[in-house]
């Protein structure tokens, strides 16, 4: 794409209409010609990508972005892909840009500046939608460990693959997906925004749902800060006889150095007495997770 001419260099003019077909013929295929030219499409001839991770819009952020609209226009093109049909009205779904185009509806505006592109592929479609509303920070954690879900079960794709599409490590994929083993009222609560995502890791470390759902009433009761919250996930697990407040300096260290190289939680206790040793226990939560460990230990 040229810089430095401006978007009005970009819009395709719009053509004279042929009588009755308001000029849908007129918008050619997606090609590798009309990348980068922005079209003005019909808003009723675009419909929402069903694999669109993100599932609920505020409505008042809809209304603001309408109303900025309504002064300034769309100032970045939506990208959608052309429908194949039979039809003689061409029709098109968004790959990218779902609020935009929705707050242009509620704008009146009837028409919106787009790029089209020919994706060949659902997941190839799916990753881009996530890719999109990552980068915008629109989808919720939830929606967020859904959609890499998704990915995993509907594509085959792992979590390290996922993470390097995104920018974001394996680790971190897999902490957003633990969320999904939350009981649904906490899922819930995060999804809406009564929790944080930090809040809901706090409750996450407890190891059965009945007491995340106690730790999660006493949460939203005493309304606990995130950082009061692990402090109460402490106390409902129990102090370990070998916690980490007793380990000497040197232990401590190398536990977390062990959890920095593994890239998940590690637990060192030694034994009675420095002859006897002791055991370092390394906390997985996927098969996929104990693969990767095991790769990194072997050098693989």
């Amino acid at each position: 794409m040229a810089l430095g001419r401006g978007l009005s260099s970009l819009i395709q003019p719009k053509q004279p209409a042929a009588p009755g077909t308001e000029g849908e013929k007129m918008i050619p295929a997606a090609t590798s010609e009309h990348r980068d030219t922005v079209f003005y499409l019909p808003v009723s001839q675009i419909q929402p990508n069903p694999l669109q991770p993100r599932k609920s819009f505020s409505e008042e952020a809809l209304q603001e972005l309408a109303t900025s609209i309504k002064e300034s226009g769309v100032l970045q093109p939506i990208i959608v892909s052309r429908i194949k049909n039979e039809g003689s009205v061409p029709r098109f779904q968004i790959l990218t840009g779902e609020r935009r185009w929705r707050a242009s509806k509620l704008a009146g505006m009837k028409e919106i500046p787009a790029l089209m592109r020919d994706l060949p592929t659902d997941q190839e479609n799916l990753r881009l939608a996530v890719l999109e509303n990552i980068q915008r920070e629109n989808l919720n954690p939830i929606e967020l460990a859904q959609a890499y879900q998704r990915l995993v079960d509907e594509y085959g794709m792992e979590q390290e693959n996922i993470g390097k599409k995104i920018g974001k490590s394996r680790q971190s994929v897999g902490n957003t997906m633990r969320l999904l083993t939350l009981p649904q009222p906490i899922q819930e609560d995060v999804r809406n925004g009564v929790l944080s995502e930090n809040h809901a890791r706090a409750i996450l470390a407890l190891p059965s749902d009945e007491l995340r759902l106690k730790l999660w009433k006493e949460v939203k009761d005493l309304k606990l800060s995130a950082r009061h919250a692990e402090v109460a996930a402490r106390k409902y697990k129990g102090t370990p006889s070998k916690s980490a407040q007793t380990l000497d300096a040197l232990t401590k260290d190398m536990m977390v150095k062990l959890e920095a190289c593994l890239g998940t939680k590690v637990t060192i206790e030694p034994g009675k007495h420095v002859s006897d040793g002791g055991k370092i226990v390394i906390k997985y939560f996927s098969n996929e997770d104990l693969r990767a460990i095991v790769r990194k230990i072997a050098n693989e």
